[in-house]
């Protein structure tokens, strides 16, 4: 199989599932709701084990679509930008592409079992992203575009009772004055938790990743700010993001009752099913490629040290030319050493 072949097949194969006969097993003797829960736990993509307050949300929110014949409600919350330090920001690139086609798997034997379907949301919170990180606007909404326009080319394969999109947590608010007052609030709130109350290793890692994540030349130019307040700007980085996740309307739209979270890795009440077979880098902050071993080809997406590390193999730029899209025109290939 080509890399074109593969390619193809993933956007246009993803979402197919026919119940097996194993399948129609489970259903017999345990029912839908069984069902439902066995497929969003099995190993085949869970990454990490699922603790009980998690099992006891999925549950719940599987039971109460189901009472109410409603189609399942997901969300994947995440910061709804690509990391500037990839060669493809500010767009989607092939880890979108990939973990797309990942959870599209994960999730179709449900939709196949499910008559009324699902409904996958990826929660943007790019909102913030400036503020945190200084990443421009102009370039949060190539991406959030970008991301929009590649759903659409996988939807257009999609059985009917599956729908998958990307929304704005900002635009859950119809006045945006609102919010930004929420906001306000949760930040005070934010910055007298991380000076009275939290620990050192919190914000010891806290720290660190916002410092990754800041683009000193980004929306201001912070570049030439002396070391103390280039200090403060990292040390706001997890107050921003702490009083932004805080906010009603987010945590009601992610957490409501009937919903179920997915995410790359272990969060609070969700399911840790990485981005591919053999990834968990995050696909917003990772670069996709495949390799080639052993007569087959595998997705993976790597973050900015391991596209780094790979610089030095042999690639092949296989051309593509997939969508309209500025980073689909061409992928990496490298041969696996197995």
């Amino acid at each position: 199989m080509t890399p074109q072949d593969y390619i193809r097949a993933e956007l246009e194969h993803c979402a197919e599932y026919k119940l097996t006969a194993e399948d129609r097993v489970l259903l017999g003797k345990q029912g839908i709701e069984a069902f439902i829960y066995t497929k969003l736990t099995s190993k085949k993509f869970r990454k990490w084990a699922i603790d009980e307050s998690s099992e006891q949300q999925a549950k719940r929110a599987i039971q109460l679509s189901i009472s109410q014949s409603k189609p399942l409600q997901f969300r994947y919350p995440f910061g709804g930008y690509k990391l500037w330090r990839m060669p493809s920001s500010p767009e989607v690139d092939w880890a979108e592409f990939f973990a797309i086609a990942y959870y599209c798997r994960y999730l179709a034997p449900i939709v196949a079992a499910y008559k009324p379907g699902l409904e996958f949301l990826f929660a943007s919170d790019d909102v913030i992203i400036e503020r945190m990180d200084n990443v421009p606007v102009d370039d949060t909404n190539a991406y959030f575009n970008s991301f929009k326009k590649l759903l659409s080319e996988f939807q257009k394969h999609f059985p009917a009772n599956f729908k998958m999109d990307i929304v704005r947590i900002a635009d859950l608010y119809d006045d945006k004055a609102t919010m930004e007052r929420e906001l306000a609030v949760n930040i005070a709130k934010a910055k007298r938790f991380y000076v009275a109350d939290a620990d050192e290793t919190k914000k010891r890692k806290m720290y660190t990743t916002s410092e990754l994540n800041i683009r000193w030349d980004g929306a201001k130019d912070l570049t030439k700010l002396s070391d103390v307040e280039k200090r403060s700007v990292v040390e706001m980085g997890p107050v921003y993001h702490d009083a932004y996740c805080a906010l009603s309307k987010r945590h009601e739209f992610n957490r409501g009752d009937d919903k179920i979270v997915i995410f790359t890795t272990v969060i609070p009440n969700a399911i840790a099913v990485g981005t591919t077979k053999t990834s968990v880098t995050k696909y917003w902050t990772g670069f996709g490629i495949l390799e080639h071993g052993k007569g087959n080809l595998q997705p993976r997406i790597v973050s900015p040290s391991q596209l780094e590390a790979l610089e030095g193999t042999q690639f092949e730029l296989v051309p593509t030319n997939m969508f309209r899209l500025k980073n689909f025109r061409d992928i990496k290939v490298y041969a696996r050493q197995d």
